[in-house]
């Protein structure tokens, strides 16, 4: 399965169900001195892992915080993601990845292809960069996302990886139609947290529903 993001060449070069969902949509970018700040929470069962027939199940932990630079104005951003694998019938914990990002470019406004769910999903935060990701030391592979995959090992130790959060608000997608695209959305904000082009790893992370967003302007 070929999933696409988004995202400038300058972010790809440099190389995130709702419980409660606090918004305020102040103007981006509006000559201001005070800045604009987004905090993140996801925590819960994950959507993805469990659809290879039921053999897996985990749970994500995300939290995220982007703000725009006073000087530049540009968008920063800062992750932590913590995914657990389960073995579904005995309920054993077989697999854990942990990953973090401090400064990561954050873009707005960005889609991602998902032949998953046969959407766009639109409006997307998108948050990128070099961080660190460490493993339980231990060798899995599970179909994810249609595709069997070979989870990292890096034997408990942190390593260079990079990562990638995007955050939906609202969910909101669109879909082909004759003539153009249908709107709509899921009723529920969603964010992935996970590694990009790791290795031969296209993409895996960790995906749950919004327990938290927060859009507010500080000084």
């Amino acid at each position: 399965m070929k999933t696409k993001m988004k995202v400038t060449t300058a972010l790809l070069a440099s190389l995130f169900l709702v419980s409660i969902i606090a918004v305020s949509t102040p103007a981006i970018g509006a000559k201001t001195d005070w800045k604009l700040m987004i905090d993140i929470l996801a925590k819960g069962d994950d959507a993805d892992i469990g659809l290879d027939l039921g053999i897996y199940n985990g749970t994500t932990l995300i939290v995220g915080k982007i703000k725009f630079d006073d000087v530049s104005s540009e968008g920063l951003g800062r992750v932590e993601f913590h995914l657990k694998i389960y073995h579904y019938e005995s309920g054993k914990k077989v697999y854990t990845i942990k990953g973090k990002l401090k400064n990561g470019m954050a873009i707005p406004n960005q889609e991602f292809i998902c032949t998953v769910r046969g959407v766009t999903w639109i409006n997307l935060w998108v948050v990128a960069g070099m961080g660190m990701i460490k493993t339980t030391d231990t060798d899995l592979t599970i179909v994810y996302r249609g595709q069997s995959i070979a989870l990292p090992n890096t034997g408990g130790k942190w390593i260079p990886a990079t990562i990638a959060m995007m955050v939906s608000p609202y969910g909101d997608f669109k879909i082909p139609i004759p003539g153009g695209f249908f709107y709509g959305s899921a009723g529920f904000g969603w964010s992935f947290a996970g590694i990009n082009d790791f290795n031969e790893i296209e993409m895996f992370g960790g995906v749950t529903g919004l327990t938290k967003y927060v859009e507010k302007l500080v000084p």
